[in-house]
C-alpha cells in the first residue's frame, strides 16, 4: 500500500468514525425528539381548552414539525456519508493524486492521529474522544475548506455539509424539545388539578 493510499484511508476512516459518531448520537436524539414533541403535543392537547388550545395546536404542529425535522435530516445526512464511503475514497484519491498541495491539504483535514481511528476501528461515546464538545469542535473545523477546491467532489461536499450542518440541527432539535419537555410539566400539572 503506498502513500497515497494510506493517506486515503486514513482521511475516509477519520470522517467515517466522526459521521458513525454523529449518527449514533442523532438516533438516540431523534427517539427523544419523537417522545418529548409528540408527548408534550398530546399532554397541551388535552390539558388546553378553548381558543389557547387552537393556539397551541397550531405552535406545536410548528414547532414540533422543526424539531423532528432537524433529527430526522441531521440523522439522514451524517447516514449518508458511511453509504457513500467507495466514492468518497475515490474522489479523495483524486484530489491527492491531482497534484495540487491545495487539495491534497483538503484531504489531510480529515485524516486523524487517533491510532484507533486510523485503524477503523469506532470511537467511544463514553470517553473525550466521543463527546458532544470534541464532535462539534472536529466538524467545526471542517468549515475552513475553500469550495472552489471540491468543486469536482460531490460526495465529499456532501459529507463536509453533513458535519459541518449537524450541530445546528442537532441544536434546533434540542432546543425545541426542551421547550416541549418543560411545557409537558405545567401540562401534568394542570391535568392533575
Amino acid at each position: 500500500m503506498n502513500d497515497v493510499d494510506r493517506l486515503v484511508q486514513r482521511a475516509v476512516a477519520g470522517i467515517t468514525n466522526i459521521a458513525a459518531r454523529a449518527a449514533r448520537f442523532s438516533t438516540r436524539l431523534l427517539l427523544m425528539t419523537l417522545l418529548l414533541c409528540i408527548g408534550g403535543f398530546a399532554l397541551g392537547v388535552a390539558a388546553l381548552s378553548g381558543g389557547i388550545e387552537t393556539v397551541w395546536i397550531v405552535l406545536g404542529i410548528v414547532f414540533g414539525t422543526i424539531a423532528i425535522a432537524s433529527a430526522v435530516l441531521a440523522r439522514w445526512r451524517v447516514g449518508a456519508v458511511k453509504r457513500h464511503a467507495p466514492e468518497l475514497a475515490n474522489e479523495m484519491r483524486a484530489l491527492v493524486t491531482s497534484g495540487d498541495p491545495a487539495e491534497r491539504e483538503v484531504v489531510e483535514v480529515f485524516t486523524v492521529d487517533d491510532p484507533v481511528a486510523a485503524s477503523g476501528m469506532q470511537f467511544s461515546t463514553d470517553g473525550e474522544s466521543g463527546s458532544a464538545v470534541v464532535m462539534s469542535r472536529q466538524m467545526y473545523g471542517f468549515r475552513e475548506i475553500p469550495a472552489r477546491t471540491l468543486e469536482n467532489s460531490a460526495r465529499l461536499s456532501e459529507a463536509i455539509r453533513a458535519v459541518t450542518t449537524f450541530p445546528a440541527l442537532v441544536l434546533a432539535a434540542v432546543l425545541v424539545s426542551l421547550v416541549f419537555g418543560f411545557l409537558s410539566i405545567f401540562f401534568l400539572i394542570a391535568l392533575a388539578l
